[in-house]
């Protein structure tokens, strides 16, 4: 019985890695020519029948290309709004949007807004300078 060496079996391995190696170039060489020819009838096909696809399936093939759809423009986050009163006296800032902060309440009880609206009867806060 003959027992196989090392050396033969590591002959046989290169062998076998070589092998391999030559296969996987043909199957790549293989893989371009079929992408070849797929693209060339996908580009007649496309030539041929794209005036009759819609909007939908137009988005479908670039979809399918790898294109992004395009989207809608996304809404800006809500930023800050422009600060339509303040108050002098703190410097506090308020749009005249949702709950009036604390400071406005407090100030809106105050000598100082009374004195305020008397000279302002038309405005319920003094008004953003910016």
């Amino acid at each position: 019985m003959n027992a196989p060496t090392l050396d033969s079996v590591l002959s046989a391995k290169a062998k076998l890695e070589e092998e391999l190696r030559n296969l996987q170039q043909q199957e790549t060489e293989l893989r371009r020519k079929a992408a070849e020819n797929a693209f060339s009838e996908v580009m007649r096909l496309l030539g041929q029948f794209c005036p009759q696809f819609t909007s939908k399936q137009k988005a479908e093939i670039a979809a399918a290309a790898g294109e992004k759809a395009p989207s809608k423009p996304k809404k800006s986050a809500a930023g800050e709004v422009v600060p339509k009163y303040w108050l002098p006296h703190t410097g506090e800032t308020w749009s005249g949007r949702g709950r009036m902060p604390r400071s406005f309440a407090a100030y809106e009880g105050s000598a100082a807004h009374k004195e305020w609206m008397a000279k302002n009867p038309n405005d319920r806060f003094p008004k953003f300078p910016g």
